[in-house]
């Protein structure tokens, strides 16, 4: 009999692969929509009061969500994979 421990773990390695599948942003722009994100964010946070610093932290965080996730809806949208160009390099 499993036990819950054992059904929790196989939902998480299926979450993991499911995640993984949907890549589609290489490490090296991960990295980069990381950084760019954290200093959108902070930068956006200081002006919060105008629109200009509520649309930086918006992007910061979609950048930050890319960079985290390594999946990118544009990318998707356009047929775009950077994680599949990256590894044939």
């Amino acid at each position: 009999m499993e036990s819950t421990i054992d059904k929790v773990k196989d939902k998480a390695h299926e979450a993991a692969d499911t995640l993984h599948e949907a890549q589609n942003v290489g490490n090296s722009e991960r990295i980069i929509s990381l950084a760019a994100g954290i200093i959108l964010t902070v930068a956006g946070l200081s002006k919060k009061e105008t629109m200009l610093g509520k649309g930086m932290s918006f992007i910061g965080g979609l950048l930050i969500t890319r960079g985290t996730t390594g999946f990118c809806p544009l990318n998707k949208a356009i047929g775009r994979n950077s994680l599949v160009t990256e590894a044939l390099a």
